[in-house]
């Protein structure tokens, strides 16, 4: 029996290709052909770079054993000759099991429905890593001038969720493929991202790859940097009146001074007992 694939995205899908996509992820048993293997070509569009081997020999265990549950989606390109769009660890573990032919639906799609179901069947899987989901997110607006919104629509998230993601293609290539392999987690690398430089990056980066630090070490670490580099962009009489300000009131005091040379003065204070000592000082 043809099992539908567990429905893991929001409306945005319908209002992106309308019905279309949902028909060929379901792969109905009508339809259903077996074709060589050799006559199909990989999806030049699939968003996953990397398979777990492990996974794949598992699941060629269970072809082998039960034989297909769900067919491959492919679409025509020639005669005698097909494209894969939705499939791929089935494509793979069929190949692995040097099998001559292969169950499959065929379906006519254009390249940016192909690319789209690629990720869609990913995402339902959770089969992307974080920088491959990022990738597929960059490819949609590169190469299908989808803008956030169309993505996360498409995907099912909110917009924030989309751009964070986005965000980690900035992080230096050695912890991009840290976060790829999961050596980091997706929290840790956001957060590694609020340092200002890629030394510093990298820097934080070696330092959790050779100890445990939690997520909120990281967080002070990185708020501490920033607020070191602010200091060295700081006029030097601000950073003067800043000082004067933290000696005489005992506590700590942020001068924030803009292009208008208007601002604020941020006087922090610990209880109220530390609240009413300032007060005093202040008159």
């Amino acid at each position: 029996m043809i099992q539908t694939p567990r429905r893991a995205l929001g409306k945005g899908l319908e209002a992106l290709i309308p019905k279309k996509i949902e028909a060929v992820l379901e792969a109905p048993k009508a339809g259903l052909a077996e074709i060589p293997v050799d006559q199909i070509k990989t999806n030049p569009y699939q968003p996953r770079q990397e398979m777990d081997q492990q996974e794949l020999r598992e699941l060629s265990n269970s072809i082998k054993e039960n034989g297909f549950i769900q067919p491959l989606v492919v679409r025509k390109l020639a005669e005698n000759e097909y494209e894969l769009v939705a499939g791929g660890r089935r494509y793979e573990a069929a190949r692995l099991l040097k099998l001559e032919k292969v169950p499959v639906v065929v379906k006519e799609v254009s390249d940016k429905e192909s690319f789209v179901l690629a990720i869609v069947e990913n995402l339902q899987r959770k089969d992307l890593n974080a920088i491959e989901e990022a990738e597929a997110f960059k490819r949609l607006m590169d190469e299908f001038t989808m803008n956030l919104d169309d993505i996360a629509r498409f995907v099912g998230k909110d917009k924030t969720t989309v751009a964070n993601s986005l965000r980690l293609l900035k992080l230096p290539v050695e912890i991009r493929r840290a976060l790829q392999k999961g050596l980091i987690s997706r929290s840790q690398a956001r957060t590694i991202l609020g340092l200002p430089t890629d030394i510093e990056q990298v820097k934080l980066f070696q330092e959790l790859l050779s100890g445990p630090i939690t997520v909120r070490e990281i967080e002070q670490r990185a708020k501490e940097a920033k607020i070191a580099a602010g200091k060295k962009k700081m006029d030097p009489f601000v950073a003067e009146l800043e000082q004067k300000l933290q000696t005489k009131l005992g506590t700590k005091v942020r001068v924030f001074n803009n292009k208008n040379n208007r601002g604020k003065i941020v006087i922090e204070y610990y209880n109220l007992d530390d609240m009413e000592r300032i007060t005093r000082r202040l008159g």
